[in-house]
């Protein structure tokens, strides 16, 4: 018995301590709601996969939500109430159009997002990922466009970090790299990438990712300097199934794992807490959205949040950002 109230509680969702009260944005285009692609909306559509917001981020007490379709950044209150939001299009530039069978063309598809923090931990801009372009732009919190990068090996961008320092790491799918520039978007290194996530710690700007080991078969937590220097690596005594890293906390020392269940993907995630000695400190299941880029974020790394969603079955319903119990 002891065992099973020590699990529920391990699943519990919503904390009387929560640091912000849920976010719920409608489904719909235009202010104040957020744009999907599904089978309802386009009933020619081939892509069985739906898209609707696909990242967001907890900055100083405000939750910043991306409308991938819509093209904006919207901005939440710690009670949930919408402050702000913006277009990250230029002017008179529409989201997508329809071609001849009635299907979207997209003019951009925000991947994810990550701010640029200032003295106090407040964001003072935000880099977001262009899917579509290939290319990373940012903006800054009233919505003026100030820089972007590209660059000639970009191929699928997905994931975007900036740290204290202001380096910005971006991870590439297809060419399997995570992109090193300063924080005058000059390129400086490409590292090896394996789809697994990645976090970015310390006023040093080191790079955590997790690597495969074929010996151990097991994966690696690895951290490395902005030059790509290797600083550490650890084998993880967990067996993991597509595992994806969140964060690293290094006052605690160990970092936030979610993974896919060895039988599959049914609507869940395992969520595990691992110390820098490889060693499990907590884990547990977590209900996960089946697409999103970014479905987890925290603030201070005890207020954990998650990303809520159906885009099968937008427009009814939303996508809310709720508490998280951690493990």
């Amino acid at each position: 018995m002891k065992f099973k109230l020590l699990f529920c509680a391990c699943l519990a969702m919503i904390s009387s301590t929560a640091l912000f009260a849920d976010v719920a944005i409608p489904f719909g285009e235009g202010a104040g709601k957020a744009d999907f692609i599904n089978n309802k909306k386009y009933p020619k559509l081939d892509d069985p996969l739906p898209v609707g917001p696909l990242s967001f981020r907890l900055v100083d007490n405000k939750v910043w939500v991306a409308d991938s379709i819509g093209g904006k950044l919207m901005q939440f209150d710690n009670k949930g109430k919408q402050i702000s939001e913006f277009s990250v299009l230029p002017e008179g530039t529409k989201p997508y159009r329809l071609d001849e069978y009635k299907l979207p063309i997209l003019n951009i598809q925000i991947e994810d997002l990550a701010p640029v923090l200032g003295e106090y931990g407040d964001a003072k801009a935000f880099w977001i990922v262009d899917g579509v372009a290939n290319k990373l732009v940012k903006f800054g919190v009233d919505g003026k466009k100030l820089a972007e990068i590209k660059h000639p090996e970009f191929i699928q961008l997905f994931r975007v970090e900036v740290g204290r320092g202001g380096h910005i790491f971006v991870a590439d799918k297809a060419s399997r790299s995570i992109f090193v520039f300063d924080s005058d978007g000059k390129f400086l290194n490409k590292q090896n990438w394996e789809w697994s996530g990645m976090a970015v710690s310390g006023k040093d700007d080191v790079l955590y990712r997790l690597m495969w080991d074929n010996e151990a078969h097991r994966n690696i937590l690895v951290s490395s300097n902005v030059q790509g220097k290797v600083l550490f690596g650890k084998i993880l005594d967990v067996e993991m199934f597509d595992p994806r890293l969140w964060w690293v906390d290094e006052s605690k020392g160990e970092c936030l794992i979610t993974y896919t269940p060895l039988e599959g993907f049914k609507g869940k995630l395992n969520v595990v807490r691992v110390g820098f000695d490889g060693k499990v400190k907590g884990s547990c299941e977590m209900p996960a959205p089946a697409i999103m880029n970014r479905i987890i974020d925290h603030m201070d790394y005890t207020d954990v949040y998650i990303g809520k969603c159906n885009f099968f079955e937008a427009p009814e319903g939303k996508f809310e950002v709720v508490p998280f119990k951690m493990p």
